[in-house]
């Protein structure tokens, strides 16, 4: 069988690990004499300044889905496929999503994975400095001090307590009473206020969860709630408690059933985008149940579709909806027209908008990619206390990297425009490349690797009644 081998150098050749590179070569020429493997590549990352390079890992990646390799991957270590201990499972998660397994020449071990998930914990556990600071934040809640952003309707004082702002508080005083003497839901409630100009702290229109969460929280009444510490009567407080009581009362009565609920996934969250009034498209599940004149029979019935987010949350622009099957489908079938050769060439020769791409573009890409990296925090810490299963790591931690695959490939492209080494005619094409894994291989990619491809190849999707307006990212 063959093997490929992986090092990991420092630039400098300071002593400790990474080793040197003639010693890797050796320990790998010699792990696979000793277990009847053929060497055929070897890749080599270097190290330098305290800068963790990867460009050898990724054309490593690169030969093995080109060449349809499923040979092992021979490393030193663990921490030679990087230095930092979730990263080392990353690597793993991503090879093992492509049927590779990691052989280490220094240790035998049984679940390459189970082994970076146990450093990545110990490691976890001996950072000590985050679990200071949150004593010293419980510190400060214990004296009422305020922590983090002020709610609506206060502000941090110079003695670092909550005070009121009077014009914000009148605003909170009015959405108690029009919930409970008015009898306004909280849709009725964030409609009014929206009419009326009233906007939030930092001048945005109110939604239904804005509005909830207002009716919701005890600060209102002088109470100061911070990491498990309640302070009565550590602030001056807006609403009564009998109020506040009644308040709650009707909120925990209020039937649920055929209420709008949000239940992702949804494969356009994020790229649908309202026509009529520019907000984006959120997607959402509704049940019905109804009674057959003809035998008396109870029937229901699921709806999965995109409605527009300010007519949902903030109860402006008008009833615009799409059936989720269908406008999915609408986008898949416009994105394969697009992937013609001469779509294609029309495509390329379009004038450059006017934008920004580094600007743009690249800011909400380097979120997405902290958003996925909490994302693998959270499931490497259930895996490490038993809450879910290495199977289970596999498959939703293989999900994410391959959509941190299209990510990472994306900002790539954006950077070397910007650095001027590609042209803006090359990104074009990459993009153009990209949809055509929509025709080859949509039916066998997972949801995640499904909507990371079109992220990576649409910038909005613009919604309308009657038709939809795809536009890439060109």
């Amino acid at each position: 069988m063959k093997a490929l081998g992986y090092f990991r150098v420092l630039s400098d050749t300071e002593p400790g690990v990474p080793s040197p590179q003639v010693e890797q070569e050796e320990g790998f020429y010699r792990f696979c004499r000793e277990h009847g493997y053929e060497p055929i590549m070897t890749f080599v990352d270097v190290d330098s300044g305290g800068r963790v390079s990867d460009t050898q890992y990724q054309r490593m990646l690169h030969y093995i889905r080109k060449q349809r390799e499923n040979s092992p991957v021979v490393v030193k270590s663990l921490s030679h496929l990087h230095p930092d201990p979730q990263e080392t499972v990353r690597c793993i998660l991503e090879l093992d999503s492509l049927g590779v397994r990691v052989l280490p020449t220094d240790e035998a071990l049984a679940d390459p994975l189970a082994a970076a998930i146990q450093v990545w914990s110990n490691r976890r556990q001996g950072e000590g400095s985050g679990e200071r600071v949150r004593e010293a934040m419980r510190i400060r809640a214990i004296y009422g001090k305020g922590l983090g952003k002020p709610p609506f309707g206060y502000r941090i004082g110079a003695n670092q307590k909550l005070e009121i702002v009077p014009e914000e508080a009148d605003t909170v005083v009015l959405i108690y009473r029009l919930y409970l003497q008015e009898n306004m839901g909280v849709r009725l409630i964030a409609r009014y206020l929206n009419e009326q100009g009233i906007t939030t702290k930092k001048g945005n229109r109110w939604s239904i969860v804005g509005i909830r969460d207002i009716l919701r929280n005890r600060v209102y009444l002088g109470t100061y709630s911070r990491f498990g510490v309640k302070v009565p009567g550590s602030h001056p407080s807006i609403i009564f408690t009998s109020v506040f009581n009644r308040v709650q009362d009707r909120l925990s009565a209020k039937p649920r059933q055929g209420e709008y609920t949000r239940k992702p996934p949804f494969l356009l969250t994020g790229l649908a985008h309202c026509g009529y009034c520019g907000n984006r498209m959120i997607g959402v599940n509704r049940s019905q149940t109804w009674t057959r004149h003809k035998d008396g029979g109870k029937r229901k019935g699921e709806y999965r579709y995109y409605q527009c987010q300010s007519r949902a949350n903030q109860s402006v622009c008008q009833y615009h909806t799409r059936r989720a099957e269908d406008l999915e489908g609408a986008v898949l079938a416009a994105l394969q027209r697009f992937s013609s050769p001469e779509a294609r060439e029309q495509l390329i020769k379009q004038p450059a908008p006017a934008v920004d791409h580094m600007t743009v573009e690249r800011p909400q890409l380097e979120k997405e990619l902290k958003t996925l990296s909490r994302k693998l925090r959270r499931y490497l810490d259930q895996a490490s206390r038993g809450i879910i299963s290495l199977e289970e790591l596999r498959a939703t931690g293989g999900e994410l990297v391959g959509e941190r695959r299209f990510l990472i490939q994306r900002l790539a492209l954006v950077e070397a425009e910007a650095s001027g080494e590609i042209t803006m005619e090359q990104r074009r094409g990459y993009t153009l490349d990209a949809l055509e894994n929509i025709q080859g291989r949509w039916q066998s990619m997972t949801f995640l690797a499904r909507r990371a491809l079109l992220h990576y190849v649409i910038d909005r999707i613009v919604v309308y009644d009657d038709y939809i307006d795809p536009r890439l990212r060109l």
